[in-house]
């Protein structure tokens, strides 16, 4: 855990998805890898970290865009979102984002959602963790009707900070981000950002976080003027 910069007490949190929350990277990757294979074309980590984050119809316009595709960019999307749905049935949580989680519903620290992906997808890859969604207080999804521009503008953190009833100030929201558009979003919306990155990103896109982690398992709640973890028993759906 590193951190330089002044930490400010927060009230609210707010994750992203997908290589926060749930470890969907791979089968992300593997997905893009399977629809580029026919066309010659391979899925190299720098494409990979420019799509990171960003709404599935923006990743489509730019793979197709930069690798000269022969399919448009809807069909690009559709081929996408079929193999998503495909390899997504059963998917696992980061180490540590259950525990913090419940640690914080047991507190009643008020937690969302914010996802670049669509709202059907997100219920997919969630299927299996149905139990732990009572802990959110809402989700915002890529395709939300009140949203207007997706990562990196800073819209969907807003978005997401308005919707808490009260609104909290964008600076008592923290952001937790794995993508180095994430990050430029949380910061755009004026909110303290903790990084954990994929250990492939290179240290200077990662320079702005408030806070960069290895894994949610290093993140310490007191440091943020949250309560911190206990020895009790953790506090469980069902």
């Amino acid at each position: 855990m590193t951190s330089t910069k002044e930490l400010h007490k927060i009230t609210h949190c707010i994750f992203d998805n997908d290589g926060t929350l749930m470890d969907t990277e791979k089968q992300y990757e593997q997905a893009v890898g399977n629809i580029l294979r026919p066309f010659g074309e391979k899925y190299t980590f720098e494409l990979k970290m420019r799509c990171m984050g960003l709404p599935g119809y923006l990743s489509a316009r730019l793979l197709v865009r930069e690798l000269k595709l022969p399919v448009d960019e809807q069909k690009f999307e559709e081929m996408f979102n079929a193999e998503v749905h495909r390899l997504m049935g059963n998917v696992s949580l980061l180490p540590g984002a259950k525990d913090l989680l419940l640690h914080l519903y047991h507190h009643r620290i008020p937690v969302a959602i914010a996802t670049s992906g669509s709202r059907k997808v997100f219920c997919h890859k969630a299927g299996a963790h149905c139990n732990l969604l009572p802990a959110f207080h809402h989700i915002v999804c890529g395709d939300d009707p009140e949203l207007i521009h997706g990562k990196p503008s800073p819209d969907i953190f807003l978005l997401a900070a308005s919707r808490f009833k009260p609104k909290p100030p964008a600076h008592c929201c923290l952001v937790f981000e794995d993508s180095p558009i994430g990050l430029q979003a949380g910061l755009a919306a004026g909110m303290q950002v903790v990084m954990i990155p994929d250990p492939r990103v290179p240290e200077e896109k990662t320079k702005d976080a408030t806070l960069v982690l290895r894994s949610m398992e290093e993140f310490k709640p007191e440091i943020f003027g949250l309560p911190p973890y206990d020895n009790c028993a953790k506090f469980t759906f069902g």
